[in-house]
């Protein structure tokens, strides 16, 4: 690796200098906790999973306390280096959920080469190197899912959608100012206060996402005045200053709004914890495609702001589970907010990129690698669950047992009838995504919805903390309730064209069980306020559910164009349903990519 120098700390990020003429470096340090004995405390051995080397024997001891991981990225080779250098020499350990993904497959390599102990916990295998304090692990690939977007191919759209795509737009350029968030309420007469559902587009750089996807779309000349509009808002709502518009201003979108007392109340008491504070990683995504579609430098000052949210974003980062400690961590969900991270490091680089900031570059770079090792290890932990006895069939949401190595067969094993989870979860109240076919670990579709360094907890569905801090509680005071106000699918919330992209390439499918899951259990999935089936005491399906599954089709799992025409359905809104208005553009691009154009029968 290239000499550095370090100049500096900053919210626990060490910038880095490099030498003369060598790749630009940017450094992060961390604590290395334990406190679920993923060191070998705890957990217990297993036989190898199948991507498993072998143990090469003997008990190891993890003496390290601190380690400082400094990224660098060659653009020409397209390879990730990070190096690992810990306070003290010994046994060297690989987070352990890095290890879980290179155990399932993750293309990172060590050098020198790591090895396995055998020894698992819910937090993934103890994989390390031997009597060193310090190792390299590459990560190639990456600059896929960076690239540009690709302008529309010269394939054709069915004119009906491109009309109604047009009319949409239209709609929202027109009306006066911006647009107001939207409160959705779920809940059904008599199941309490309307404190059960949840606000979208708040942030006003998914606004910016949205429409930058419906652009390239539209004539020259409607496309022009959606950059106007873009303009226009930001000038109006700073994305650098707020991390959500009020809840009480702007142009209502339902033709009933809900009252400015009911909006300020959601605003100050609901959903405080997501209004306060310094805007998240995930706006840089939103802002990213902002300066893509208009093709504004990015500032020094501005790049500043960017770094500053990065910084505030990184406070209370966990090392060993490549997330974020408990009490702290970035989402309600965990798979929603890895989601939202990979999209955001992806906007940090291409910002980096336009204001010529190499070290930030770097920086970006290494903690999209750091996700995109997440993402892969949540997409397959399910299965790393039944490969090491950590799978227990009476496992139930938030009323335990907590995940261990399992040492009876009839707990860890799946049952053999295959319509074992459908009769166990009999008289549940509490609705679920059910099924008659859970023969494989793939039919296991539970998503990682809390990671923390206290352990993992994954269910098939998650929700939104209405009226809390937007942090999970502890399993043992059994407080449920949160958990099912609002309910909705995890693996595709919040879903990016890169993601999406990522998920096709390695996780494919996975995302074909969790949509087959669905479909399973509401084949009209895609209906426009379809009844709830997850949850409980709530009226319909929220919108996010259709949305995150159409964009799995289309992105992720490649459906044909008249199909996904079939699947937009309707508006929930009279104006200003970006969901809706992502459909049609996600179906026109499908045509135009090379789908036969057909009557879009819907």
């Amino acid at each position: 690796m290239n000499a550095t120098r370090l100049l500096g700390l900053a919210a626990g990020v060490l910038v880095a200098a490099s030498a003369a003429g060598a790749a630009e470096t940017a450094s992060l340090e961390f604590e290395i906790l334990d406190r679920i004995g993923w060191q070998g405390g705890k957990g217990g051995t297993t036989p190898a999973g199948p991507f498993e080397a072998p143990s090469t024997g003997g008990k190891v001891r993890v003496a390290a306390r601190k380690v400082v991981e400094t990224y660098s990225y060659d653009r020409k080779a397209d390879v990730l280096t990070i190096d690992f250098r810990f306070d003290r020499k010994g046994f060297a350990p690989v987070p352990p959920m890095l290890a879980l993904a290179v155990e399932r497959g993750f293309g990172a390599t060590f050098a020198p080469p790591a090895r396995s102990t055998g020894h698992v916990s819910p937090l993934g295998p103890l994989m390390g190197v031997d009597g060193t304090d310090r190792y390299r692990c590459t990560i190639g690939g990456l600059g896929r899912y960076v690239a540009q977007p690709a302008g529309p191919a010269g394939g054709k759209a069915p004119e009906a959608l491109v009309g109604e795509l047009r009319d949409e737009v239209e709609k929202i350029l027109s009306a006066k100012g911006h647009l107001a968030p939207w409160l959705v309420l779920v809940n059904v007469p008599g199941s309490g206060a309307p404190h059960r559902g949840d606000v979208y587009w708040s942030n006003p750089t998914e606004t910016y996402y949205l429409l930058a996807e419906a652009a390239p779309l539209l004539d020259r000349k409607l496309a022009g005045r959606v950059g106007q509009y873009l303009r226009t808002l930001r000038r109006a709502l700073p994305p650098e200053d707020l991390r959500a518009m009020p809840f009480t201003g702007g142009t209502a979108r339902e033709h009933f709004p809900p009252s400015q007392a009911l909006l300020a109340a959601w605003e100050a008491k609901v959903l405080a914890y997501r209004v306060a504070g310094m805007p998240p990683i995930w706006s840089l995504y939103g802002l990213a495609r902002y300066h893509d579609l208009l093709g504004e430098k990015v500032t020094g000052q501005k790049m500043a702001c960017y770094d500053a949210m990065v910084a505030n974003g990184l406070k209370h980062r966990d090392w060993a589970t490549l997330y974020w400690r408990r009490g702290r961590t970035p989402e309600f969900n965990a798979v929603h907010a890895v989601n939202r991270l990979f999209a955001g490091f992806v906007g940090y680089i291409r910002l980096a990129r336009r204001a010529g900031d190499e070290r930030a570059e770097a920086l970006g770079w290494g903690l999209l690698g750091r996700t995109a090792a997440l993402r892969y290890a949540m997409g397959k932990y399910t299965q790393f669950q039944h490969a090491h006895r950590l799978f227990n069939v009476r496992y139930a949401k938030n009323k335990g047992p907590a995940l261990r190595v399992e040492r009876d067969p009839a707990i860890y094993s799946i049952p053999k009838d295959p319509a074992w989870w459908v009769k166990a979860d009999g008289g549940e109240w509490i609705g679920n995504l059910r099924t008659w076919r859970w023969r494989r670990p793939i039919d296991n579709v539970r998503q990682v919805h809390r990671l923390d360094e206290l352990g993992v907890d994954v269910w098939e569905w998650g929700a939104v903390d209405c009226g809390g801090t937007g942090q999970k509680r502890l399993r043992a005071k059994r407080d449920y309730w949160y958990e099912r106000l609002c309910p909705y699918y995890l693996p595709f919330a919040d879903m990016t064209p890169e993601l999406a992209r990522f998920l096709a390439d390695h996780l494919q499918p996975e995302c074909r069980a969790f949509v087959e899951r669905v479909e399973e259990n509401q084949p009209h999935w895609h209906v426009a306020y379809a009844e709830a089936i997850v949850g409980g005491e709530i009226g319909f399906m929220t919108p996010p559910n259709a949305h995150g599954l159409f964009l799995a089709k289309a992105w992720v799992l490649k459906e044909k164009p008249d199909v996904l025409a079939r699947l937009i359905d309707v508006a929930w809104l009279p104006r200003g349903d970006l969901f809706y208005l992502h459909k049609l553009a996600g179906t026109i691009g499908a045509y135009r990519a090379g789908g036969r154009e057909g009557r879009a029968q819907r």
